[in-house]
C-alpha cells in the first residue's frame, strides 16, 4: 500500500462478535484478525497522564466583601479510540476461543474503519452553550482526541465547580456519531415504526420526568428498541426473495442491522437530547453504543404517534451508521481538582488553543501571541491534537488581540507543511483559537467491484494471475509537484485516498486511473478527474468482457441499477422514506377561535396577543432535524393552521410542531418567555401568524369546541 492510499478492513457478514470491558468486537475475512469499537469515550490523557480537562470560573468580589462566580469556561479532550488495557484483552482473547473465530496466541485487535464522524456537546439552556462552530461539525475519522469547548453560565460555573470538587453530577452529555465498514449481502427491507405500540411501550419503560414527559438513558432506549423489535413493534419485512437460502441462518443479525440503522435515521424524529434531567441523574456505565446520555421522547400522548416507514437497501460492503456517547457525570467521574482554576474576571481570561487530531497528523507547531498580558509562546502538538490554555491578565480583555499561527507537519513524506494563520480579538473570538488539521485533508474513497450483465457480483471466482493496479494523483496550486501513488486492489474492499487540501481555498485536482491483467489479457483504464463533489468513486470490472470502466457521479448512469444505485448512495445503503403523511380528519366539529391567553405578553383590543420580534434569526445549523413531509421555509407574516403534534425542548429556544391539512409538518419556535403548556398534554387546533423573522410566533390562537 501507498503513502497514502489506505485500505479499509470492513466487518464480515457474521457481525459483531461480542463485547469485552468497554469495547465492541466485531467478526472480519482477515484471517486471525478482530476489530474493535468504544462503546464509550474517555477523557484525554496526556503523555504526563494529565487529564484533557480544563474548567475556568469567573469571580468578581461583591460590595458586602464575598466572592462570587460570574460565570466560566470549560475545554473537553476525549479519546474516541481508547487502547485495550491487558485485562480487556485477556478477556477478548476468551471471548475469541469460546467462539473460535481465531486462534487466542496469535490473535490480533485492530480499531474499526471508522470515518464521517459528527459531534455534539450537549448542555442545558440554563447551564451555558458548546461553542457551536466548534462542536458541530463533521470531525473526520474519529480515530483519536476529539476537543470541546463551552461557556458556562454563572449557574453552570457553580454547578461545574461543585461537582468536581465533591465528585457530584454535571448535566450534559457528548454524543459521537460515525459510520463503519462492513460486508452484507445484495438485500433490502422495510423497517415499519408501529407508532402507538411503540408508544405504548416506551411510555411504559421509561421514566417520566417533573414536566411529565417521558425520558431514559439512551442505554434504556437501545434496550427498548431490542425489545420492540423483537415483539415487532418495530417490523422487519425482507423485499423480494430476502436472503439466499444459505445466508438464512444470518436473518436474524440481518433484522438486528436493519433495526439498528432505522434507529439512527428516525431518531431525531422521536427523541430529543434532554441532558437537564431534574433532579440531576445519570445512567451507571451505559451500554451497547450508547453510554447513559438522556433522551426525551417528544411524543407525550398516544395521538402524537405516528407511522413511520424506510426502505434500506445494501449493495455489498457499505458505510452503515453507529454512535457513542456518555453524560458528563460518568465522563468527569474521579477527575482531580486540579483542572479547575478560578479566576478574578475584572484581571484575567483564559485564552485557548485547540488542535484536533487526525489520522494524517504528524505533528502541530503553534506560535501564540496576544498584543498584551502575556508573552508568546509556543506549544506543540503529536499527532493526537490536544489543548492549551493560557492565562492572560488586561485591564481591556475584549481589546486584546490574539494572534496564532499554526504548521501542520503530515506523516506522508510527500506532503508540503500546512500553514495557518488566525487573528482575532478577544471581543470577536480571539480567546478562543481551533485548528482542525482534518479540514485540510481531503478523502476520498475508490470501489473495485466486478459486473456480470450490468449487476455486481459479489465474492467472484477470478483467476489467481489476474490483477489490478490504481493509481491516483493529486495537484494544487499549494503544491510544488503532483503528489502519485498506487496501490493493488481487492473487490468489495474500499481505499481511502487522502490528499493535502490548500488552506486558503484553491481549488486543486485528483485524478485516478487503473490497469492490469483481467482474463489473462492486459486492461487499461484512462485517467478520469475526481469531482470535488465525489465522497466515493468506481472501479467496475465487467466479468465477461474484461472491460475497466472508471465511474463517478458525473458520468451518465440508468436510473436505476446496481451501479447507479451505488453511485447515487456514494457506497452507502439506499434509504427511501415511505412515512404516510399523517390523514386529515373527514370531519370536525365547529369550533371557535379565541386568542391564547399569556401573561407576559399585552393583550390587545382585538384579542391578539403580541410580543417582541426575535433579536435574530437561529442559525441553519442549530436547527432540529426536520421531519418528512416538512413544509418548506416559512416567510415573514405567514400564517399557519393545523394541529399541534408536540413541543419539542431544544439546547436553544422551545419550538411547537404543527401538522398542516396537507400533512406537512412545520416547526414554529416561540419565545424564551412563552407559555406552551397547553400543547404539552394533547393535539390542539392552532392558526399561527408568524413574525417579521419568519421563524417565531407573533400570536397563538386556539379553536376551542363549542
Amino acid at each position: 500500500m501507498g503513502t497514502f492510499l489506505t485500505e479499509s478492513v470492513p466487518v464480515s457478514l457474521s457481525g459483531a462478535l461480542g463485547t469485552a470491558g468497554n469495547y465492541n468486537l466485531f467478526n472480519c475475512d482477515q484471517s486471525n484478525v478482530v476489530l474493535y469499537v468504544a462503546r464509550q469515550p474517555r477523557v484525554m490523557l496526556d503523555e504526563r497522564g494529565k487529564p484533557g480537562v480544563a474548567v475556568t470560573t469567573y469571580t468578581t468580589q461583591q460590595p458586602d466583601g464575598s466572592v462570587k462566580i460570574t460565570g466560566g469556561a470549560a475545554t473537553i479532550g476525549i479519546n474516541t479510540t481508547p487502547m485495550m488495557d491487558g485485562a480487556t484483552v485477556d478477556q477478548a482473547k476468551a471471548l475469541v476461543a469460546q467462539q473460535g473465530v481465531a486462534d487466542p496466541a496469535q490473535v490480533r485487535f485492530l480499531p474499526l474503519t471508522t470515518q464521517k464522524g459528527k459531534a455534539l456537546l450537549n448542555l442545558p439552556t440554563m447551564a451555558g452553550a458548546s461553542d457551536q462552530a466548534h462542536n458541530e461539525r463533521d470531525v473526520g475519522t474519529p480515530g483519536g482526541s476529539l476537543s470541546f469547548m463551552a461557556n458556562l453560565t454563572e449557574v453552570g460555573a457553580l454547578e461545574w465547580a461543585q461537582g468536581i470538587r465533591t465528585g457530584k453530577n454535571i448535566n450534559g452529555d457528548i454524543t459521537i456519531g460515525y459510520e463503519y465498514l462492513r460486508r452484507m449481502p445484495d438485500v433490502g427491507a422495510e423497517v415499519r415504526v408501529h407508532g402507538n405500540r411503540v408508544f405504548d411501550h416506551l411510555s411504559s419503560a421509561l421514566d417520566v420526568s417533573y414536566n411529565n414527559f417521558f425520558y431514559g438513558g439512551s442505554a434504556k432506549l437501545e434496550a427498548a428498541w431490542d425489545e420492540m423489535t423483537r415483539r415487532g413493534d418495530v417490523e422487519v419485512v425482507f423485499l423480494g426473495q430476502g436472503l439466499p437460502p444459505d445466508l438464512e441462518a444470518l436473518r436474524q443479525e440481518m433484522v438486528k442491522t436493519f433495526s439498528q440503522q432505522a434507529q439512527k435515521m428516525l431518531f431525531e424524529q422521536i427523541f430529543a437530547p434532554m441532558p437537564q434531567v431534574a433532579p440531576a441523574q445519570a445512567e451507571e456505565g451505559g451500554g451497547g453504543f450508547f453510554g447513559g446520555a438522556g433522551f426525551a421522547l417528544k411524543w407525550k400522548h398516544t395521538s402524537d404517534s405516528i407511522d413511520l416507514t424506510q426502505r434500506i437497501e445494501f449493495r455489498g460492503t457499505t458505510w452503515l451508521t453507529q454512535s457513542m456517547d456518555i453524560s458528563l457525570a460518568a465522563l468527569f467521574s474521579g477527575l482531580d481538582p486540579a483542572c479547575l482554576t478560578e479566576v478574578p474576571a475584572q484581571q484575567a481570561f483564559d485564552s485557548v488553543v485547540l488542535v484536533d487530531a487526525d489520522a494524517e497528523l504528524a505533528s502541530a507547531s503553534v506560535s501564540m501571541n496576544w498584543s498584551e498580558g502575556r508573552s508568546p509562546t509556543a506549544p506543540v502538538f503529536g499527532k493526537e491534537g490536544g489543548n492549551e490554555r493560557f492565562t492572560v491578565v488586561s485591564m481591556n480583555p475584549g481589546d486584546v488581540v490574539v494572534d496564532c499561527v499554526t504548521k501542520l507537519n503530515y506523516e506522508a513524506p510527500k506532503w508540503p507543511v500546512v500553514t495557518s494563520a488566525q487573528k482575532a480579538t478577544v471581543r470577536e473570538g480571539g480567546n478562543q483559537m481551533v485548528i482542525k488539521s482534518s479540514a485540510s485533508v481531503g478523502r476520498t474513497e475508490l470501489w473495485l467491484f466486478v459486473v456480470e450483465n450490468g449487476r455486481i457480483v459479489m465474492n467472484p471466482a477470478t483467476p489467481v494471475e489476474d490483477f489490478l493496479v490504481l493509481n491516483v494523483s493529486y495537484e494544487g496550486p499549494h503544491l510544488a509537484a503532483p503528489l502519485r501513488d498506487s496501490a493493488r486492489l481487492d473487490p468489495a474492499s474500499p481505499v481511502t485516498f487522502a490528499y493535502p487540501l490548500d488552506l486558503d481555498g484553491r481549488q486543486g485536482t485528483a485524478k485516478f486511473s487503473a490497469f492490469g491483467q483481467i482474463g489473462g489479457k492486459l486492461r487499461r483504464a484512462a485517467e478520469k478527474v475526481i469531482p470535488p463533489t465525489d465522497t466515493a468513486v468506481f472501479i467496475l470490472v465487467d466479468i465477461t468482457s474484461g472491460d475497466v470502466q472508471l465511474v463517478t457521479s458525473q458520468d451518465q448512469l440508468p436510473e436505476s441499477g446496481d451501479v447507479a444505485d451505488l453511485v447515487r448512495g456514494q457506497g452507502r445503503p439506499l434509504i427511501t422514506d415511505l412515512t404516510p403523511p399523517r390523514a386529515v380528519p373527514e370531519s370536525a366539529p365547529r369550533r371557535r377561535s379565541v386568542p391564547l391567553a399569556r401573561p407576559e405578553a399585552r393583550r390587545r383590543a382585538g384579542g391578539e396577543s403580541r410580543r417582541r420580534p426575535a433579536a435574530a434569526a437561529v442559525a441553519e445549523s442549530d436547527r432540529p432535524a426536520r421531519p418528512n413531509g416538512y413544509a418548506g421555509a416559512s416567510r415573514p407574516g405567514e400564517v399557519i393552521c393545523g394541529w399541534t403534534v408536540g413541543v419539542e425542548y431544544g439546547a436553544g429556544d422551545t419550538s411547537l410542531w404543527v401538522r398542516t391539512a396537507d400533512g406537512a409538518s412545520r416547526q414554529v419556535r416561540l419565545s424564551p418567555t412563552e407559555d406552551w403548556s397547553a400543547f404539552e398534554k394533547e393535539s390542539r387546533d392552532v392558526e399561527i401568524r408568524l413574525d417579521a423573522s419568519g421563524e417565531y410566533a407573533e400570536t397563538i390562537r386556539i379553536a376551542l369546541t363549542v
